[in-house]
C-alpha cells in the first residue's frame, strides 16, 4: 500500500515538472517571436529612413546642379544685357544722326527723280507711259511719310538700275501711234538706246526715230524685211542674227 502511494506521489511529482517545463518553453517561445517581430518592426524603420535619407540626398545634388545651371544661365543672360544695352546706345547715336542724314539725302533724293523725269523726256520715247508712271510713282513715294528714307532711296536706285537695263536689251511691243491724225497700233523694235523702230501689223508701214528732229520719219521698203527679223528676234522667235538698220551718228562738234 506504501508502495503504492510513493509511486502515485513520484508519478505526481515527475507531471508537475514536466508541466513547468512546458509552460517555461513556451513563455521562451512567445519571448522570441515578440522579439523577432521588434527586430523586423525596427529594420523597417530604419530602411524607411535609409530611403528617405538617400531621395534627400538624390534632391539635394539635384538642386545643386539647377544651381548651377542657374548661375551659368544668369552669367549668359548678364553678358546678353550687356551687348543689348550698348545696341541700344548705338541706336540712339543714330536716331539723333536722323535728322541731320534726311537733311542732306533728301534733297539729293529729289534731284535724282528730278534728273530721271528730264531724261525720260528727253530719250527715245519708248515704254512712255509705264517710264513716266514709275517716275511720278517715285514723286508721290518721297511725300509720304510712313515709308522710310531707306525705302525711298532704294525705289530710286532701283528705276535708275531698271532704265539702265533698256541700253543693253533689244525689245518688242505694241503700242498706239497718231498717224494722219488718227491713232494706230504699232509694233515697236527697240535696240538698246541706238535705235526705236515701228512697223504696221500688214508690214507696209515702216518708220524709225529721229533723234535730231524729234519726230518719226517714215523708211523705204528696203528696211521693211530687217525691222520685220530684229522684231522676231526680239520676241525670240529667231536666233540673233546681223540685221541691217537705219541709225544716227552723234553730229560732231564744229
Amino acid at each position: 500500500m506504501k508502495k503504492a502511494l510513493l509511486g502515485s506521489l513520484i508519478s505526481a511529482a515527475l507531471l508537475t515538472s514536466f508541466n513547468l517545463s512546458a509552460a517555461t518553453a513556451g513563455q521562451a517561445v512567445d519571448t522570441q517571436a515578440a522579439t523577432d517581430n521588434a527586430s523586423k518592426v525596427s529594420q523597417q524603420k530604419i530602411d524607411s529612413y535609409a530611403e528617405t535619407a538617400e531621395s534627400a540626398l538624390a534632391q539635394y545634388k539635384a538642386s545643386l546642379r539647377q544651381l548651377d545651371s542657374l548661375h551659368v544661365y544668369n552669367e549668359q543672360v548678364g553678358k546678353m544685357v550687356d551687348s543689348q544695352s550698348s545696341e541700344l546706345a548705338s541706336m540712339q547715336r543714330q536716331i539723333a544722326q536722323i535728322d541731320q542724314t534726311s537733311t542732306e539725302v533728301v534733297p539729293l533724293m529729289l534731284k535724282m527723280i528730278d534728273a530721271l523725269d528730264q531724261f525720260v523726256s528727253l530719250d527715245l520715247p519708248f515704254q512712255k507711259v509705264e517710264r513716266e508712271d514709275r517716275v511720278a510713282a517715285l514723286t508721290h513715294l518721297m511725300d509720304r511719310a510712313d515709308v522710310t528714307i531707306s525705302e525711298k532711296y532704294r525705289k530710286i536706285l532701283e528705276a535708275y538700275q531698271i532704265e539702265e537695263g533698256f541700253s543693253r536689251t533689244i525689245e518688242a511691243y505694241k503700242a498706239s501711234l497718231e498717224k494722219d491724225g488718227a491713232q494706230k497700233t504699232y509694233e515697236f523694235l527697240r535696240v538698246g538706246r541706238i535705235a526705236l523702230l515701228y512697223q504696221s501689223p500688214d508690214g507696209m508701214e515702216t518708220g524709225v526715230w529721229n533723234k535730231q528732229t524729234r519726230q518719226w520719219e517714215a523708211l523705204p521698203q528696203e528696211y521693211r524685211s530687217a525691222v520685220e527679223q530684229g522684231l522676231r528676234i526680239a520676241k525670240k522667235q529667231a536666233p540673233p542674227a546681223l540685221i541691217k538698220l537705219p541709225v544716227q551718228t552723234a553730229e560732231k562738234a564744229s
